[in-house]
């Protein structure tokens, strides 16, 4: 998906996040223009003989100035149901969920000293706006390269009736799931430069840790990105 990493805001949006997979599942992470239902928007979006390989995702944004706000979000989220009618060609009958969209999330920023913009590895400090770097010019204190790095963390919910995971993105016939993603991306954004090739070709431009959500809590199988495998993209 398309990360503006070096922005501290929260999205979110409805439309799909499809995650590139490193090599414990697949021998290199796969590409929006191949036909994969995990793919990842990179944030650079404009590739493939100079043409855009991304899309629009429309989101609604929530602001608050309250002390500790950042620690506790509480959402209500009402999933909505297929139509009793089954689609048709002609496009007259119903519509499923899956053909309307293929995942819609609540999403937060983190802070993530090993992410971009990679201007320093300090730790984060937590319960303040410290790690808030806003200004556009490059000599201020607050100037946003030099905030400790940002990582975007996603709840994602799978409509039923398709294709299941992978390389589809629904878990049952009937039945929602959802999983957490928490995306980093590893460039020094200060200066251009891309983590070192050995990261790269293990984990990614933009490695996410991915797990399913579970009733016990406990992930069935390894979600960070060092580990992955194909059981961490298959729902059990």
């Amino acid at each position: 998906m398309r990360r503006l990493l070096i922005t501290l805001c929260a999205l979110a949006g409805a439309a799909a996040s499809y995650l590139a997979v490193v090599p414990g599942a697949f021998a290199t992470p796969p590409r929006c223009a191949e036909n994969t239902a995990l793919c990842t928007e990179p944030l650079d979006s404009i590739g493939y003989g100079n043409e855009y390989t991304g899309h629009d995702e429309p989101s609604l944004l929530f602001y608050s100035s309250g002390s500790g706000s950042g620690n506790s979000s509480l959402y209500h989220l009402s999933l909505p149901t297929d139509p009793k009618v089954q689609p048709n060609q002609a496009g007259t009958a119903g519509t499923w969920n899956f053909q309307l969209h293929p995942a819609f999330w609540v999403g937060m920023a983190l802070c993530d000293n090993q992410s971009a913009p990679e201007y320093t590895n300090a730790p984060c400090t937590p319960d303040t706006d410290a790690n808030i770097f806003d200004g556009s010019n490059p000599l201020a204190a607050d100037y946003i390269g030099k905030h400790p790095g940002t990582a975007f963390l996603e709840l994602q919910f799978y409509p039923p009736g398709w294709a299941p995971w992978p390389p589809g993105n629904s878990c049952d016939a009937t039945k929602w799931c959802a999983a957490m993603a928490i995306f980093s991306f590893n460039r020094d954004q200060n200066n251009g430069i891309n983590n070192n090739a050995d990261c790269l070709n293990t984990v990614g431009i933009e490695p996410a840790n991915f797990a399913f959500v579970t009733k016990s809590g406990v992930p069935h199988a390894p979600p960070e990105p060092l580990s992955q495998s194909l059981a961490s993209f298959t729902p059990s």
